[in-house]
């Protein structure tokens, strides 16, 4: 199976990722549509990927959170899609509210617009 998995791509929450994989290195830029950064604000992504399995983060920098993705690329039948796990770890909140929102969990689906 090759998938080309360079260019823009975008989840469920139309939060979009434009990519370059040279070997099996992963690069490119971030743009979250949700949370507390500007849609137009650009993060560094970075990662690597393995037969048909992927892994990459991004740092949100002054937004005090980092978020790591796991999953794998495949076709189905509407074209190349990532299926991937997430973690958010962020700093904000007072100690109780840290406590309780210190790492957020979620499944993310990115495919090519």
């Amino acid at each position: 199976m090759k998938i080309n998995l360079n260019g823009k791509w975008k989840n469920q929450y139309n939060s979009e990722m434009d990519i370059t994989v040279t070997e099996n290195r992963l690069s490119g830029t971030f743009q979250t549509a949700i949370g507390q950064p500007k849609f137009e604000e650009k993060f560094e992504i970075t990662g690597k990927i393995n037969t048909n399995v992927i892994a990459f983060m991004v740092d949100f920098g002054k937004y005090g959170s980092l978020a790591c993705w796991t999953g794998r690329f495949e076709l189905d039948d509407d074209g190349p899609v990532i299926h991937t796990m997430w973690h958010l770890s962020q700093s904000e909140g007072g100690e109780e509210e840290q406590l309780a929102k210190a790492i957020l969990t979620g499944v993310g689906t990115f495919r090519k617009p």
